[in-house]
């Protein structure tokens, strides 16, 4: 059966609705950039008002086209648009471009017609890109369908953009670097395809090797994840996504009509799916360069190369900064390069060959260094120094990279004088930077593909009901019919124990007399709170008391607490004093989960205790955890090295147990769509022993699936 996108991208013939013969309109700039692209389809323009343009026949209507119609480019005001679809349902064509624009992201009566628009395109069966985008480029059939300047060069690259603007400079810059494009497509609004569409239907393609994509907003997250985590598997994804602070969502808001969401949770959804991100404009040009024209670091060992002490020490800073060493060289590799190196070179990596290297010394030293089974990709720099020969050695940077398995970037820190290596290097597959950092940057950012695909290929997202789960609906259908939706710390503690999360050992008292028995039953001291609904921060009310170690203490703790609840709120329900054994730790930890209407059902792992939101060591991904991600999850920490290390009188961490109890949270919340934000603070641990002490969870009465990954 043939894919709608397939008549989209590969139509044989086009009806451009909205041609015209006015120059400064987009729909003759459409017309133009097909006609004169090379296009070997038919071709036919619509326009009320002419009859002919640039020796093609116009047509008044699209029903009065006698041919079929696979795809329609409509550039007219976008509230004629609904009506035409019903003009294109009954010629049948099954795909449009929507370049009009006007819709959701004008406010309310734009967002009217866009849904009017879907609902129509649904009625006929009708795919459509847009509204308000620019169009898209084939270069495998010569199709330039939309109106930016310039056709892209043919290569292997699809290129993905929510935002017109940028679209067309990416272009501009890729015809200038030499980067060509299978595909490249301005998506708009996204009110009918979108990103996952695209993923899918590009992650096929053979002439296909790397997506990038320029990103505002995703309406669709769980479709996103999965076509992401499918396609990841054969080739990169690479994301750019705007709208970082709270600033830059607005805008993004603004300028797409759609919901930024947060930002920290972007970031979580492309490391869970292997997705790259690009940190701004112009590392989302590097690494297009660097994926089209280098092949993928298998590993993270790079050596750098150079002719000038200072830049290469600017580059190891940089590997530092992203956590990782270059590659420490062999003795083998040593005497290799010491055989033919001047006495004073560096004789460490960074490898500095002096600054009268001559193309022939950079020549012998790459060639060991590809040789090298430690090196994993080489970055070189070349700066411009009286006895320098430029282009010379940009030829030989060329020729020993080609047809090399390790990817080789290319630093020229210079201007003029190095004005025709860096046009040679560009126009023969070598991706050039200006500043170590760069070339840095995009090495890591290369090889982080290479790594979260391995991640991707080795989780297994195993949907397994917790074993206690019938106990847990009970309690929780319970809470749901009683309207009670924010738990009490016992509660809570209740349902976490169920799912096999560690609790220290907690009993409700509703009298003195039982307070006493349970104290001596879990052994002192203990810890007296209040359990009551109404009272959720409890130390606030001065209905915590910690390290009572006797009968006496115990009783009077019990009463104060009683009074103190009473005249913090008076009609505050009190279902008892919850006694619990008194428990100490090493570290305080945070395990928590929360709900988005964009991403669904996220979770936290980090640094807990009173000062979590100001110190913010967490870290965030989405339920279903496997045992990978679970790992993931808290090696992500800083605070993950003291964890694992221990520190001073701090005894090392079990962190197998860690990884145990985020997936036995994440079962829970999948499980129970109800547990709409889960909190325990502070999970305390030391050694092997982990205790959830304190926690709550908030319930809504909601049955659907709350996750984006299943």
């Amino acid at each position: 059966m043939e894919n709608t996108l397939d008549t989209l991208f590969n139509p044989r013939s086009i009806a451009i609705v909205g041609a015209t013969d006015k120059k400064e309109k987009v729909g003759y700039a459409i017309f133009k950039n097909i006609i004169e692209g090379g296009y070997k389809g038919k071709v036919y323009p619509v326009n009320r008002r002419i009859d002919s343009l640039e020796g093609y026949r116009v047509y008044h209507s699209i029903t009065e086209i006698p041919d079929e119609i696979d795809l329609a480019i409509i550039s007219i005001p976008i509230q004629y648009v609904p009506q035409l679809f019903d003009q294109l349902g009954e010629k049948g064509v099954k795909a449009a471009v929507v370049i009009s624009a006007g819709g959701r992201e004008t406010g309310e009566d734009g967002k009217k017609i866009e849904e009017e628009i879907l609902r129509k395109a649904r009625m006929y069966g009708i795919r459509f890109l847009g509204p308000n985008c620019l169009g898209f480029a084939n270069t495998i059939i010569d199709l330039n369908a939309n109106f930016g300047l310039d056709k892209p060069l043919k290569g292997k690259t699809a290129f993905i953009s929510q935002s017109g603007a940028l679209f067309t400079a990416i272009m501009d810059w890729a015809n200038q670097e030499q980067i060509g494009f299978s595909y490249a497509v301005s998506i708009g609004n996204m009110a009918d395809i979108d990103f996952g569409d695209l993923i899918d239907y590009l992650g096929g393609k053979d002439e296909v090797e790397t997506i990038l994509i320029y990103m505002e907003s995703l309406p669709e997250a769980s479709k996103f994840a999965s076509s992401a985590r499918r396609v990841i598997r054969n080739k990169p994804v690479i994301v750019a996504k705007a709208g970082r602070s709270e600033t830059g969502q607005k805008a993004a808001v603004s300028h797409t009509g759609a919901i930024a969401g947060k930002d920290f949770l972007y970031s979580a959804l492309f490391k869970r799916t292997g997705v790259v991100r690009s940190e701004n404009v112009l590392q989302l040009f590097d690494l297009t360069e660097a994926f089209s024209k280098q092949p993928v670091p298998s590993g993270n060992r790079f050596v750098v190369v150079t002719n000038a002490g200072g830049p290469g020490v600017m580059a190891a800073d940089q590997f530092d900064r992203w956590g990782i060493k270059p590659a420490t060289l062999s003795r083998s590799t040593m005497e290799k390069l010491s055989s033919f190196l001047p006495p004073v070179w560096s004789h460490n990596n960074p490898v500095d060959i002096i600054g009268d290297a001559s193309p022939e010394r950079y020549r012998k030293t790459l060639e060991v260094l590809f040789d090298a089974g430690e090196v994993d990709g080489i970055i070189c720099i070349l700066t411009p120094q009286y006895m320098t020969r430029p282009y010379e050695t940009a030829q030989v940077f060329h020729q020993v990279s080609t047809g090399k398995d390790k990817p080789f970037y290319a630093v020229l820190m210079g201007g003029e004088k190095l004005k025709e290596a860096r046009y040679f290097l560009e126009t023969h597959g070598v991706p050039v930077f200006d500043t170590p950092e760069e070339a840095v940057d995009t090495a890591f950012l290369t090889y982080q593909y290479t790594y979260r695909k391995a991640l991707v290929e080795e989780d297994s997202l195993k949907v397994e009901r917790g074993k206690n789960y019938q106990a847990v609906k009970e309690i929780i259908d319970r809470k749901l019919e009683d309207r009670e939706y924010l738990l009490t710390e016992y509660d809570t503690k209740r349902i976490l124990s169920l799912y096999g999360i560690p609790v220290n050992s907690t009993r409700n008292a509703t009298t003195e007399d039982e307070a006493v028995r349970f104290a001596r039953e879990i052994g002192y001291p203990v810890v007296l709170k209040i359990n009551s609904p109404d009272i959720l921060h409890k130390s606030d009310a001065g209905c915590v008391i910690t390290g009572i170690s006797d009968e006496s203490s115990l009783r009077q703790a019990y009463n104060r607490i009683i009074s103190n609840a009473r005249k913090y709120k008076k009609d505050a329900r009190i279902y008892g004093v919850i006694v619990e054994e008194q428990v100490e730790g090493d570290f305080e930890l945070v395990i928590g989960s929360s709900y988005d209407k964009i991403f669904r059902q996220y979770m936290m792992f980090g640094m807990g205790g009173t000062m979590v939101e100001f110190f913010k060591d967490v870290s965030f991904d989405f339920p279903p955890l496997s045992g990978v991600y679970a790992h993931q999850m808290v090696e992500s920490t800083k605070i993950y090295r003291l964890l694992k290390n221990g520190f001073r009188d701090k005894q090392p961490v079990e962190i197998d147990k860690l990884v145990d109890i985020l997936i036995d949270v994440s079962r829970l919340v999948v499980d129970f769509p109800q547990v709409r934000e889960l909190d325990i603070n502070p999970l305390l641990v030391r050694g092997s022993q982990i205790y959830a002490v304190d926690g709550r969870i908030r319930l809504e009465s909601v049955d659907q699936k709350n996750t984006i990954l299943v």
